[in-house]
């Protein structure tokens, strides 16, 4: 849950850059993830970006599996503990002092200390995944930049809008780049790649209906870019609309990080007391976060909203997997006594 709240600093506009701490990560990303394109798109190059965002979220949760595992060996020994904890909670059911409650929170600290338990056993895998998604951000938001083959595709676009004579090419792009609120040099080819990361379908259409026969050569160069970044109907690398197919993404993103959180919850270590702060916010938080999810995703490139479903899903898979492990070790334990 932590990381979806710093999520909502990755707000910029396309043509912000990351610092210095996330620019080296982005880096690092998008060269696994280039890679995994590239596996991809030789396989074939339709929905290419969509399934390479989904090798590499399989990727990435399998490189984490073991903090993935440590994180749930801690809310499982939490589980176990949770009668014992109970008991010192009622000890002091109603004592509402300061004095007490210190004496109720020293308790449960030495209970957790004797059982090798920590609350925070499961705070590490959230924490490190927080740079990856601002890297992922970035990478989805200017994959012209990470990916070679769509950087390619975009010099490709950018050397046939230069052919365009000055005057007719101004003209054309003006008032796209002003309603954008970009500030770009169009006979750039770099910037011009920049350009073209934020242009829509209807944008494409403008332009083409005003170049006159220059837009031979966009039109097959523009049925590539389409077939690799679009996934299903939908541009992994625009941010949602609230059309169909798109709008499904925020849809999906919520109703998945529900999923998660309620397969989590099964096993969690919340407290079955009404009147218990933790056993209210989790509650809270269970419906919340999905719509906080959606919201974010539904700001973000589609991309990012592929990544979190993909990511939402593989997580409850594991949860379910580990969970039943260490509920067949303490089978096994039992069936030794």
């Amino acid at each position: 849950m932590l990381n979806s709240f710093i999520t909502l600093a990755l707000y910029s506009n396309t043509t912000k850059k990351p610092g210095v701490i996330i620019g080296p990560i982005a880096t690092l990303m998008g060269t696994i993830y280039n890679v995994l394109f590239n596996f991809i798109y030789n396989i074939s190059p339709a929905y290419s970006l969509g399934f390479a965002i989904i090798l590499f979220t399989i990727v990435v949760k399998l490189v984490l599996t073991p903090l993935a595992y440590k994180q749930q060996k801690s809310t499982y020994a939490m589980t176990k503990l949770q009668p014992e904890m109970e008991k010192i909670k009622k000890k002091y059911a109603g004592k509402r002092d300061m004095e007490s409650q210190q004496k109720m929170s020293m308790e449960l600290q030495k209970l957790q200390k004797d059982n090798n338990v920590s609350m925070l056993g499961g705070c590490l895998p959230a924490i490190i995944q927080l740079p990856i998604l601002y890297a992922l951000f970035y990478i989805f938001q200017q994959a012209y930049n990470y990916v070679d083959v769509i950087n390619q595709l975009y010099t490709n676009v950018a050397n046939v809008l230069l052919t365009i004579p000055a005057d007719t090419r101004v003209s054309v792009l003006k008032d796209i780049v002003l309603a954008k609120g970009l500030n770009i040099d169009v006979a750039s080819v770099d910037q011009l790649k920049m350009l073209i990361s934020t242009l829509s379908s209807n944008d494409w259409s403008g332009i083409i209906s005003n170049i006159g026969s220059y837009a031979s050569g966009l039109t097959p160069l523009l049925s590539q870019i389409h077939e690799v970044e679009y996934f299903f109907g939908i541009s992994l690398v625009s941010k949602i609309t609230l059309s169909f197919p798109s709008i499904l993404i925020p849809v999906f993103a919520g109703l998945t990080t529900y999923f998660q959180s309620k397969v989590l919850m099964n096993k969690n270590t919340a407290s079955t007391d009404k009147n218990d702060p933790s056993a209210m916010m989790s509650k809270q938080m269970l419906y919340i976060m999905p719509v906080f999810m959606a919201v974010i995703c539904y700001m973000s490139p589609a991309a990012l909203g592929v990544y979190w479903i993909a990511s939402n899903v593989i997580t409850a898979i594991q949860t379910v997997i580990i969970n039943k492990h260490y509920e067949k070790l303490d089978m096994k334990k039992e069936a030794a006594k």
